[in-house]
């Protein structure tokens, strides 16, 4: 089976897949440096500080790491803040552990432009097949952008390793990489049920499993050939009713041109309601409507979202952005979403409080059917005078249908690093290299995780 996989993820991508990919390390760029600065990455800058010295990229300090630490500790950033990008129908999050590996390997290897994207392409591809494949029952459970991220980490860098090898080589070693990924995949969902550092260290752990996976393979290492499918194997271990057709079709677009991109620091489950939320506030300016004239707000929507994100009472930052609740408070009386509204003290404000009592969140049999393929959600809000405001949110801002721009992205970056003073200047110079598409980088030997080390080394407050 996963023979079958290798033919199609190496098949050579589309104009499309390439621009996207650019997109995905310069967002992961600003989401993986804003969460340096956060509490959550203290027990991983305080790891790093221990870690012997290497050659790859190191977010959290000035001393470069070798290429197994860098992946976990670059992927241990890059989920904190919530505004990772994400994959709507295998509902994971594969920059989070493809590119941190894909960027540490890259430093191993003299490895140019194009073919460091195509790398972050497969890794997308196999780890949206994976997420696919095992579908919501799996979801339920498990952390699936770290049971499926580290299979993703693993076809990275593992084709970085290879891609001046024959094709036979580098799918032989391409298949040996995922096989062996099958004994590090792992994380369950108790991990969002209170604070702590359990779903950083899970994807941190994906990454540089998938990093020794490649690596071990490309030392000799071999596995089964029915590792994923076998009868205990990683597919009957996870769901006993795995459909492998999703697994193996046939795909010309390049599942990474699927990728949604988050606009707002909170859980993607949340962004239908924030959005919907945020266009009724301007109903309420238009209007001249106050909040306190409210009676009741109904929120519609599916029910994996009421699953994971219904809180009316959340008690700290991580449960803030879980909550539907909080989510369409804020953006109810503020208008945006920044990520100082999920603080303490706004946690606690009384008059966000008071939005929250009068939620009421039901689920839609409609929406429910159509998720996961689609994520939407409704608001109806209820007045005092017994007058109403509705609104439909049928494709949450920075899906495919209603995606955020190039320069949207980009701009997030640069709002993320200087919004947390960490004193990157020349950040925008390096978006402008990735994002370039003149050909002019493609042909040089890739430079850009050197100059964000020296960014890094010259701009962060952390080291």
């Amino acid at each position: 089976m996963i023979n079958l996989l290798t033919q199609q993820i190496i098949k050579e991508p589309n104009a499309n897949a390439f621009v996207k990919a650019r997109l995905e390390v310069v967002d992961w760029i600003g989401y993986a440096l804003a969460g340096t600065a956060t509490i959550q990455a203290v027990p991983f800058f305080n790891l790093q500080k221990s870690l012997p010295e290497g050659h790859s990229l190191n977010l959290l300090g000035k001393r470069k790491l070798n290429v197994f630490d860098s992946a976990f500790i670059n992927a241990s950033v890059g989920n904190i803040l919530e505004l990772d990008s994400v994959h709507r129908t295998s509902i994971i999050h594969p920059g989070d552990t493809v590119i941190p590996a894909a960027i540490a390997t890259s430093s191993f290897i003299n490895i140019d432009p194009h073919n460091f994207l195509r790398a972050i392409i497969i890794g997308y591809e196999t780890a949206i097949r994976m997420g696919i494949c095992l579908g919501q029952d799996h979801y339920e459970t498990f952390y699936s952008s770290a049971t499926c991220g580290v299979f993703g980490a693993a076809a990275a860098s593992s084709f970085i390793l290879n891609f001046k090898n024959s094709p036979i080589k580098l799918a032989e070693n391409l298949n040996y990489s995922i096989q062996l990924a099958t004994m590090t995949s792992s994380g369950v969902w108790q991990c969002r049920k209170g604070d702590g550092e359990a779903k950083q260290y899970a994807l941190a752990n994906a990454a540089r499993s998938g990093v020794t996976s490649a690596f071990l393979s490309q030392n000799g290492a071999k596995a089964p050939q029915d590792m994923i499918e076998g009868e205990l194997g990683f597919l009957k271990g996870y769901k006993n009713d795995t459909d492998y057709k999703e697994l193996i079709k046939s795909n010309d677009n390049h599942l990474i041109n699927d990728i949604s991109n988050k606009p707002w620091p909170a859980c993607r489950h949340s962004h239908p309601v924030i959005g919907v939320s945020l266009e009724l506030k301007k109903d309420l300016v238009k209007n001249n409507l106050q909040i306190n004239q409210i009676s009741e707000i109904i929120i519609e929507t599916y029910k994996t979202a009421i699953d994971f994100c219904d809180k009316s009472y959340p008690q700290n930052t991580i449960e803030g952005k879980f909550s539907l609740q909080h989510c369409c408070a804020i953006s109810l009386k503020y208008g945006n979403i920044k990520e100082d509204h999920f603080k303490e003290n706004i946690l606690n404000d009384t008059s966000i409080k008071e939005i929250r009592k009068k939620i009421i969140i039901k689920p839609n049999t409609k929406m429910t059917k159509n998720f996961p393929n689609n994520y939407s959600a409704s608001l109806s809000i209820k007045f005092n005078d017994g007058s109403v405001l509705n609104r439909l949110n049928r494709h949450a801002k920075g899906d495919p249908e209603n995606p955020m721009s190039q320069k949207e992205i980009c701009d997030k970056t640069l709002d993320l690093i200087n919004s947390n003073s960490n004193g990157f200047q020349d950040c925008e110079l390096l978006i402008k290299k990735i994002m370039n598409s003149d050909g002019k980088y493609i042909k040089n030997k890739l430079i850009w995780f050197e100059d964000l080390q020296d960014i890094i080394s010259k701009g962060s407050k952390k080291c």
